[in-house]
C-alpha cells in the first residue's frame, strides 16, 4: 500500500512551519498544503524557496483569517469586520454564494502562484471543500484546476461530478485522540488489508512547540506536538517499512 500523509496547515505559525519541515526531514510527511492568509504564510513561502518542502498544495481556506478577495466582493463568506465566518457558522449557512467561493478559491490559488510556489494538489481548511454550500463551487474550480484533491465524498457522500484524481481514500481519524503509534498502526493496517495496492491519504497537523500564537489561531494546539513527536519517530520509519507500506507526496499519485 501506498500512505500519503499530508500535513496540513502548512503557513499557520511560524512553529508548525519548523513542525513540518522537520516531518519531511524524518521522511514519513511527503506532502503538505499551504494556508495563503495566515500569520506563518510568507515564512512558509521562504522555507519552500530554501528547498526545505519539496512538494507543496494548497489548503483553501474560508473558515479562518480574511479573505484575498475584497470583502465586499465575498460578502457572504464574511462577517461584518471582513473575517471569515467560523466553520460552524458557515457550513450552516444557506446564503453562501458559489461564485464567490470560487473568486475567493482561485484567488487563493493564484496568489500561491504568484508567489512562486509549483502546487500540486488543493485540499481544504475544515473540510470546507466537502460541505453544501462550498463543495459544487469547489468541485467545478478544481476541475477547470485540473489538479489532484483530497477526497470529498468523506462527510457528504459522493465525489461523482470531480474529474480530477484523489487518493483511493482518505481517512481523517489520525486528529485529536486518533494520535497515537498503536492507533495509526491499526488503521492502516486495516486499509492495507482492504486495499494492498491501494493509496491513503492521511491528514496531519504537527507542530514543533504549542506557541502562543498557534493557541491563539487554534484550539488544536498541544496535540500537534504529539503528531510531530510521532511523524519524526524513527520507529514509526521502521514499522511502515517493515509492513512495505510506501510513504508517497501527491507527486506520485498516478
Amino acid at each position: 500500500m501506498k500512505l500519503i500523509l499530508n500535513a496540513d496547515d502548512f503557513g499557520l505559525t511560524e512553529t508548525v512551519n519548523h513542525g513540518i519541515v522537520e516531518c519531511f526531514k524524518a521522511g514519513v510527511v511527503k506532502s503538505t498544503t499551504i494556508m495563503m492568509n495566515q500569520p506563518g504564510t510568507q515564512h512558509a513561502i521562504e522555507l519552500y524557496h530554501q528547498g526545505l518542502v519539496p512538494e507543496v498544495g494548497l489548503h483553501f481556506t474560508v473558515t479562518a483569517g480574511k479573505p484575498l478577495t475584497p470583502p465586499e466582493q465575498v460578502p457572504s463568506l464574511v462577517d461584518e469586520h471582513g473575517h471569515f465566518f467560523c466553520n460552524a457558522t458557515l457550513f450552516d449557512k444557506s446564503d453562501v454564494n458559489e461564485d464567490e467561493v470560487m473568486l475567493e478559491l482561485n484567488a487563493q490559488y493564484q496568489a500561491a502562484i504568484n508567489a512562486g510556489l509549483k502546487i500540486n494538489h488543493i485540499d481544504s481548511h475544515h473540510f470546507g471543500g466537502v460541505f453544501k454550500p462550498l463543495k459544487a463551487a469547489f468541485t467545478r474550480t478544481v476541475n477547470h484546476i485540473g489538479l489532484p484533491v483530497r477526497r470529498i465524498d468523506n462527510i457528504l457522500s459522493g465525489q461523482d461530478a470531480l474529474r480530477v484524481p484523489t487518493p483511493d481514500a482518505f481517512d481523517m481519524r489520525f486528529f485529536d485522540e486518533g494520535v497515537s503509534l498503536n492507533g495509526l498502526q491499526d488503521l492502516l493496517l486495516s486499509y492495507q488489508a482492504m486495499m494492498p495496492d491501494g493509496v491513503l491519504e492521511l491528514m496531519c497537523h504537527p507542530s514543533s512547540v504549542a506557541s502562543e500564537q498557534l493557541k491563539s489561531l487554534s484550539s488544536y494546539s498541544d496535540k500537534r506536538v504529539e503528531e510531530h513527536q510521532l511523524l519524526t519517530s524513527p520507529e514509526l520509519k521502521q514499522w511502515l517499512a517493515d509492513h512495505q507500506i510506501e510513504c508517497i507526496g501527491f507527486d506520485d499519485l498516478k
